[in-house]
């Protein structure tokens, strides 16, 4: 979060920021959140990792929710956005899949949700401008299934958003690391079928 006045790439005293230490900064924040959570992860200990001076650190973020919020948009990659216009049911459970069965993002998710008891305004933050559009996206394509004739008339789209959100949170609190995106798939395609989805 920029400071009142400054000037984007620019630090407060007029020296250009470096972009190799904004990167080491924010895979260092990574880093740490996933190994010690939100609550185990300090300014100090994001310099250290990164090899910079805590001022450094300071001088781009004033408090580590910011830090951390920035850390989690830098590690967000394109099939982490939202469903993209006219995506069907199975084209979205195939790239959840595969973007569940990752190690490291399940791990990151994990200590996001786990984040919400001592650091609600980074969750909150998280929400509102990443998971909400995509669960917004969800009930979108839900609708759009329901219309075509692959859910019973009259489902209802937040019904088979909260179903696919409960059971995408219950796969992210999961330790285990050789989980597949074919199992994930299967997992979730078979609670659409048994609320009435058919291909």
């Amino acid at each position: 979060m920029a400071e009142p006045g400054a000037v984007a790439g620019v630090e407060r005293h007029g020296r250009p920021r470096d972009p190799e230490n904004d990167a080491a900064i924010l895979d260092a924040a990574l880093d740490l959140l996933i190994e010690r959570g939100a609550a185990g992860t300090s300014m100090e200990a994001v310099a250290q990792r990164a090899g910079v001076a805590k001022l450094t650190v300071y001088r781009r973020w004033r408090v580590k929710e910011d830090l951390l919020m920035a850390a989690l948009e830098h590690a967000r990659a394109p099939d982490m956005d939202a469903a993209p216009a006219g995506q069907s049911i199975d084209e979205l459970i195939s790239s959840v899949a595969e973007l569940l069965s990752r190690p490291r993002f399940r791990a990151l998710m994990a200590r996001v949700i786990g984040a919400s008891v001592d650091h609600p305004k980074l969750v909150a933050a998280y929400t509102e401008r990443y998971l909400r559009p995509r669960l917004n996206a969800v009930a979108h394509v839900a609708q759009q299934a329901v219309e075509a004739g692959h859910l019973p008339a009259g489902t209802d789209p937040g019904v088979i958003q909260d179903v696919l959100a409960s059971s995408i949170g219950s796969v992210l609190l999961q330790h285990a690391d050789d989980v597949t995106a074919v199992q994930i798939e299967q997992r979730l395609r078979n609670l659409l079928r048994h609320i009435g989805y058919r291909p």
